[in-house]
């Protein structure tokens, strides 16, 4: 565990000045170190001082060593992890659709927070700002999270307005993350790599300086395991079977272009062995006409790729990488023998899946949303407090059918509860009342808590007695 930075590793990155202890030999030593001369022999005291300078020199832009938690990956895995899953997106048509369709399904029509009073004007405000235009933005957020399994926003606050700018860090340049002492979830600080000089270090809104920096940093992850700061790629499990994949498919390839090629093997009596093959030196041309007597077949030998064969391990292997999404073959193209009532048996699994993850990026705009804010009420900028809970997301249905087949179950179970009450005389209970509206909206894919029903008895009893004052006065 680390400390929370202080305020001097928090701002801009500062350079080590040469104090006034140090002596000619020293200056010499750093110029040799510039140069390449890592290994002159000094004294022990100026080795010590050139291994840090070689260490800073060496450690190129592209060098990743991140420092995590105890279940995170090695450096290297990370780095690797995050390189294979932005190659296979761009160069492997598969691994692109399966990302297209995690978030086709998960933002659906989009999302968009949304707030009553100030809270909500703001939030209007800043989300279609020309700085930041998150709707047209949020698909790539997405795509970033899906792919990298982790996403990294800073939040740059206007201190005129308080409107606060989105902008994405990819995942490679944040060698290093701090968190609360004896607490892996609470993280303070964020540590970027810079292409010269100290990595910069962003604040977390979890940060006591955090009001008082002029931008923060959000961290969102899937795939994390519990003791791990980082997550991992949507397409991790699946990188290996990609790769086996596609080189299997590419030799293939190149093997039924080989196929094309063949040749000819012409049968003559002995005798006529020499003469034919002057004669047959240049294989014939396409629409030749060649005369030949009885003495003389042909044939022509191709070779047998046993084509019919490999479609198995190709299947095998499509199959490997379907499990890894959780998504059914035709949702990818590929339609097989896969009947209707499959098809639907099959994205039962997926849309769980999907849901999951719409209600992790519901969390994601949620909380993008009230930092936001937050960061405008630390300034002064507006004077509604600062509310998680007011801030509202809507998410479109994952499955469009899904609305009828609620309708049909909260009608028919409102048809039976009907039955139930004519049948036992209990219409006037009401306990079956509350028990049968529950029941109706959760069918129909609400889950009312008992305020809601509370209220909506009181409001019914309220309205039944003005209607019975109403009927009263106009009766002769």
């Amino acid at each position: 565990m680390t400390s929370p930075p202080t305020a001097k590793q928090a701002g801009a990155p500062t350079t080590q000045q040469a104090g006034p202890g140090n002596s000619r030999r020293l200056r010499l030593a750093h110029a040799l170190a510039r140069v390449g001369f890592a290994r002159t022999r000094i004294g022990g005291a100026i080795i010590a001082r050139l291994a840090a300078v070689t260490v800073q020199v060496d450690d190129s832009p592209g060098w990743f060593g991140f420092e995590g938690g105890p279940n995170d990956r090695d450096a290297s895995e990370i780095q690797q992890q995050y390189a294979d899953a932005l190659e296979a997106w761009r160069k492997n048509p598969m691994a692109k659709r399966i990302i297209d369709c995690v978030v086709d399904y998960v933002l659906g029509d989009g999302m968009t927070p949304t707030a009553k009073g100030q809270m909500g004007t703001f939030l209007r405000n800043w989300w279609t700002h020309p700085q930041n235009h998150m709707d047209r933005r949020l698909p790539e957020l997405c795509e970033e999270l899906a792919r990298a399994g982790d996403l990294f926003l800073t939040l740059h606050t206007n201190q005129v307005d308080g409107v606060s700018y989105v902008r994405p860090v990819p995942k490679d340049r944040i060698v290093k993350i701090e968190t609360a002492p004896n607490d892996w979830e609470t993280e303070l600080a964020y540590h970027e790599t810079q292409n010269i000089g100290e990595p910069r270090v962003w604040l977390s809104p979890h940060h006591p300086g955090a009001p008082e920096a002029p931008a923060i940093m959000l961290h969102y992850s899937v795939n994390r395991v519990v003791g791990a700061l980082l997550g991992e790629s949507d397409l991790a499990t699946m990188i290996p079977w990609l790769l086996r994949y596609s080189r299997l498919l590419e030799d293939r390839v190149r093997l039924h272009w080989a196929a094309r090629a063949f040749l000819w093997i012409v049968t003559v009596p002995t005798n006529l062995v020499g003469s034919k093959k002057d004669q047959y030196r240049a294989a014939p041309g396409s629409g030749s006409i060649i005369v030949k007597d009885d003495a003389e077949t042909w044939q022509a030998v191709s070779p047998d790729l046993k084509g019919f064969d490999a479609q198995f391990d190709l299947r095998a292997i499509r199959q490997m990488i379907d499990a890894g999404s959780g998504m059914p073959p035709h949702w990818r193209g590929e339609a097989h023998d896969v009947s209707l009532a499959t098809a639907q048996a099959m994205e039962h699994s997926a849309a769980r899946h999907l849901r999951r993850r719409q209600l992790y990026t519901q969390h994601l705009v949620s909380d993008l949303a009230f930092q936001a804010y937050n960061r405008a009420a630390q300034l002064g900028k507006v004077r509604a407090k600062p509310d998680r809970h007011a801030i509202d997301v809507q998410m479109t249905d994952l499955d469009r059918v899904d609305n009828r087949e609620l309708a049909e179950a909260a009608h028919t179970i409102a048809q039976a509860l009907e039955t139930v009450a004519r049948t036992t005389k209990t219409a006037k209970s009401d306990t079956l009342r509350r028990l049968a509206l529950r029941l109706v909206l959760r069918f129909g894919g609400e889950h009312p808590d008992q305020d809601l029903l509370d209220a909506i008895f009181q409001e019914a009893a309220a309205a039944g007695d003005e209607d019975d004052d109403t009927a009263e006065g106009g009766a002769p």
